[in-house]
């Protein structure tokens, strides 16, 4: 049976990442997709046609404006398979409600990624979309939720749907192929901390913005593309460097060697970011730099449960201020040295049990016919 994906995103790179997943396991698939960054070009494999529908810069319309003007694309992307024997793969939750409101009859596979609703400012509406999620994971072939903190928010202690299984955000295979070797050793004189991926979130910015004024010893490394204007303000600070775009896998193990911690504050005050598991968790693990985390999160659980990193307010810079003059050399060792008692083989992508389920649900669909 043929996949055909539709994403609103094809820039974000776990999406390339999983078209070619399923490219190398021999899937045949067609995607449909909306670029989010027209100046940037996105992988494509090999025999896979891909149908852009349009440009959406990052910004440039509310939630609400995309669902609208993307509702006549699926529709008509529907409508054109009708007949035909093929699985939908749904990534995030505007694909997936649009798909739902326009009633697709084709099963589908359903990739939560964050929990999108819990960012909207009327409760009712909150209200509303959850509804909506519950009843398209419970008629999905499958769903995929990225964070097991999504199972905790959707269904809390009941028993989670059957059709539901997890892909975390783990580091691509060929990040095993390169060469790492720590080159620093904790200097509390000064030392370096570093947001590595998208620059953006009001955490990010007011952590970093503390850190400069308050530590004009210690060092701030930002690498990766500026989404967020506000960042530019931070440029004055002598202690603040911005390295530009990098290429993951190839350049983390040189980003990762000169760092002492990364930093993946994202804004606990949404119920997206308390659930969610970002890959910087894998990362920090992998090259066995201890991570600074939001508190109050599923993220700081785990961080706390390994004993690999730190907790803070990010919005609070009287928490920042303590959190960093409390760091220790002994401190931040161990919690290297906890990271590296983890198996390397948990942080790299590895998803052959979800292969493996979702062949067995293909297997059944044809037997059902």
């Amino acid at each position: 049976m043929k996949i055909v994906f539709l994403t609103s995103n094809i820039n974000e790179p776990r999406v390339p990442n999983r078209i070619a997943e399923f490219k190398e396991r021999g899937y045949e698939l067609e995607v449909f997709c909306y670029c989010r960054d027209p100046e940037r070009p996105y992988r494509k494999e090999n025999g896979v046609t891909y149908h852009q529908l349009g440009e959406v810069g990052r910004g440039s319309s509310s939630y609400f404006k995309r669902l609208f003007a993307e509702y006549k694309d699926v529709r008509k992307v529907i409508r054109d398979k009708k007949g035909e024997d093929v699985v939908f793969y749904l990534i995030n939750n505007d694909m997936a409600l649009l798909y739902y409101l326009i009633r697709g009859k084709h099963p589908f596979i359903y990739e939560e990624a964050d929990l999108r609703h819990t960012y909207f400012g009327s409760a009712l509406l909150r209200r509303q979309f959850e509804r909506w999620d519950k009843r398209i994971i419970r008629r999905s072939l499958l769903t995929i939720f990225l964070s097991k903190g999504f199972s905790t928010y959707h269904y809390g202690d009941r028993e989670i749907p059957s059709n539901v299984t997890y892909i975390f955000n783990k580091l691509n295979p060929g990040v095993l192929d390169l060469e790492y070797k720590r080159l620093r050793e904790p200097d509390l004189e000064h030392l370096k901390l570093a947001f590595v991926g998208s620059i953006r979130f009001d955490s990010v910015y007011n952590f970093a913005k503390v850190f400069c004024e308050s530590f004009p010893q210690h060092e701030f490394h930002f690498y990766g593309n500026v989404v967020d204007e506000q960042f530019h303000q931070l440029e004055p600070f002598a202690n603040c460097t911005f390295h530009g775009p990098f290429s993951n896998p190839r350049d983390l193990p040189g980003i990762y060697s000169e760092i002492d911690l990364v930093l993946s504050t994202y804004d606990a005050r949404f119920d997206n970011v308390r659930y969610a598991e970002p890959n910087k968790i894998y990362e920090s693990i992998f090259f066995e730099v201890p991570i600074i985390v939001s508190r109050g999160t599923y993220l700081s659980q785990r961080v706390e449960e390994m004993g690999i990193g730190y907790s803070v307010d990010a919005m609070d810079a009287g928490d920042i201020v303590k959190t960093i003059s409390s760091l220790t050399r002994d401190g931040i060792l161990q919690k290297s040295i906890n990271a590296g008692k983890i198996s390397k083989k948990e942080c790299i992508l590895d998803n052959d049990g979800f292969f493996n389920l979702l062949n067995s649900k293909l297997a059944s669909l044809k037997s059902y016919e």
